[in-house]
């Protein structure tokens, strides 16, 4: 990973630079140009799941058109290093929503290996990283994972989702989150299918106090 990252820096300078669009400006601040940053939509939302694994679950932004575009670039067509605005979003939300204060470990969804080999790179794992660097907070990689490769989520209806992804998640070592209060990333909350499936592992298997979750944007019809 740190590859991937030094090949994006060499490819796209940080300095002045928005990496939504490429424009430059004096000004630029968290990668995020003036113009771009007018077209998002902070909502800082939390929603209820209706999870008793559960704590606070948080989105950041209205899923419009230009969301929408980036986040399908990110995961997509190979913009790995969007990570940078979109964790910058997610950092403004934790502050704003006081997510930072009882937080030890800050983890990711997992994608199956056979998914990651094939796109590169994780799109909720690099967020997390880079949210654990900046707010200076544990990262576990690879204790949550996959074990099973199942039907892209976005197919399905709500039902089937639901039954997709049952017995998908497992933890590695338990000893990790035993006792700690976890905040899991995600890109996108549609029915909450996914990550109230990963709570309830981190909790049960995990022996997680609790677990919170925050995302970039949801689909939700609210």
């Amino acid at each position: 990973m740190n590859i991937f990252d030094g090949f994006n820096e060499l490819l796209f300078p940080e300095e002045g630079v928005c990496l939504f669009c490429g424009n430059e400006e004096e000004d630029i601040k968290n990668y995020i140009c003036n113009f771009c940053n007018d077209k998002i939509e902070y909502l800082n939302r939390e929603v209820d799941l209706d999870s008793p694994y559960l704590g606070k679950v948080i989105y950041s932004l209205f899923y419009n058109e230009f969301i929408k575009e980036k986040i399908y670039l990110y995961k997509y067509e190979n913009y790995g290093y969007l990570y940078k605005p979109l964790g910058e979003v997610l950092i403004k939300t934790i502050y704003e929503k006081n997510l930072i204060e009882n937080i030890d470990i800050i983890t990711y969804v997992p994608i199956h290996r056979r998914r990651k080999a094939i796109r590169g790179y994780n799109q909720s794992e690099l967020i997390a990283k880079y949210l654990s660097k900046i707010l200076g907070i544990s990262l576990s990689r690879e204790n949550l994972i996959r074990i099973k490769h199942t039907k892209p989520q976005n197919r399905l209806n709500r039902y089937d989702r639901m039954k997709n992804i049952e017995g998908v998640f497992k933890i590695v070592d338990s000893t990790e989150f035993k006792n700690k209060e976890i905040l899991i990333i995600d890109d996108i909350i549609t029915t909450g299918a996914t990550i109230k499936e990963c709570a309830k592992i981190l909790i049960e298997e995990g022996q997680t106090n609790k677990v919170h979750a925050l995302a970039i944007t949801s689909g939700m019809k609210l």
